[in-house]
């Protein structure tokens, strides 16, 4: 059941991202978290308000995608097949823990509250997710979390996009793409990025993608003038309206490129454990909330209300996450992967990476 893989500096930061994600939601949604709030109330208030870290997930996947997808063909052809591999890579897990949660919702209808399972799913409120297309529309999510694909998908794609018109007007190097970047950070740094309303869209999360990008061009380069000059750009941003998102990007896209450049992304940490956790981060990411809407229900049906009961039913159900993710990852997230190579957009014949380098960035 367990993945094997090599640790890494990458692996850790997904691992920690993916749990500090899961205790953000255990914290805020009730019942479990009222409960056990006589015994934690001041750590599971600390959690709900601030831990949160989707913009490391935007700021490895810029990085990723800049390791991969940056070293591909692209033309119209080309996005069409990368549409379908990333919705095979995606879309097919998403919607998974999309048909997974909804009788998980029947058996919790009248036991936990409306702020949790929302109102009854409707035909078209499915369709919507069927399309990654629920907030743009405006329905309510199925599970939580369920935005950070649909737009995980947007940014890749529009990534695509950027560097197919790269390769068809950029007459060498990366000068047509790197215009195009700081310029759709620039707008959504100061202009989108201060509406709320705009976080269906992939302009709102831009900056955090992009800042991925500049790593990997900073460390392909070893000149890391641009991404300082980013950062400078990003740190304008703040002072211009304060942002904590954008600092803690802003941090870990520095802490990511220092151990990359260094190397020590590769030898630390040892941890067997952050490796696998960090390999499972999606499939985490995605089965965490069904996981607590189920043991919640029990929770509540069977009347343990007590704090102490509140406590335990917590750590039950970040137990039975982990090992929930282990499954999905290797009956649900291995397939879909598999499925999606087979769409994969050749590599340009000058890519000097190995075959088995660019492939463990991939997965």
């Amino acid at each position: 059941m367990f993945p094997v893989v090599q640790p890494t500096f990458i692996l850790a930061l997904r691992a920690c991202a993916a749990l500090t994600i899961l205790w953000h939601h255990f914290a805020l949604y009730p019942p479990l978290s009222e409960w056990a709030a006589p015994l934690y109330g001041d750590l599971l208030a600390w959690l709900a308000e601030y831990a949160r870290a989707t913009q490391v997930f935007f700021v490895v996947s810029g990085y990723v995608a800049a390791r991969t997808i940056g070293r591909r063909l692209w033309g119209l052809r080309q996005l069409g097949q990368f549409s379908v591999q990333r919705y095979c890579r995606l879309g097919l897990p998403y919607l998974a823990v999309v048909v997974l949660i909804l009788p998980i919702y029947e058996f919790a209808r009248g036991w936990l509250p409306d702020e949790v399972l929302g109102q009854p799913v409707s035909l078209a409120q499915f369709l919507a997710h069927l399309f990654l297309l629920q907030d743009i529309l405006g329905y309510e999510a199925l599970s939580a979390g369920l935005w950070f694909v649909c737009i995980n998908f947007q940014l890749g794609f529009g990534y695509a996009l950027g560097l197919a018109v790269q390769q068809r007007f950029g007459r060498g190097g990366d000068g047509v793409f790197t215009v195009i970047g700081w310029a759709t950070s620039i707008y959504s740094l100061f202009h989108f990025n201060l509406d709320p309303a705009g976080e269906c869209w992939a302009m709102y999360f831009f900056p955090y993608f992009f800042l991925g990008i500049q790593v990997n061009k900073a460390l392909v380069s070893r000149q890391a003038g641009e991404f300082l000059a980013f950062q400078g750009l990003v740190l304008l941003a703040v002072i211009y309206e304060w942002r904590w998102r954008l600092v803690i990007a802003m941090i870990f896209a520095m802490v990511l490129y220092v151990a990359e450049r260094s190397g020590l992304g590769q030898r630390w940490p040892k941890s067997r454990l952050l490796a696998v956790l960090g390999e499972v981060s999606f499939s985490l990411f995605l089965i965490h909330f069904p996981v607590l809407v189920l043991t919640s229900t029990i929770w509540a049906r069977l009347g343990w209300t007590s704090p102490e009961a509140g406590a335990a039913g917590l750590l039950l159900a970040f137990l039975g996450s982990v090992f929930a993710a282990l499954l999905f990852h290797r009956w649900v997230e291995t397939p879909a992967a598999r499925l999606a190579r087979r769409f994969r957009v050749p590599t340009r014949p000058d890519d000097g990476e190995s075959a088995d380098r660019r492939l463990a960035f991939e997965r």
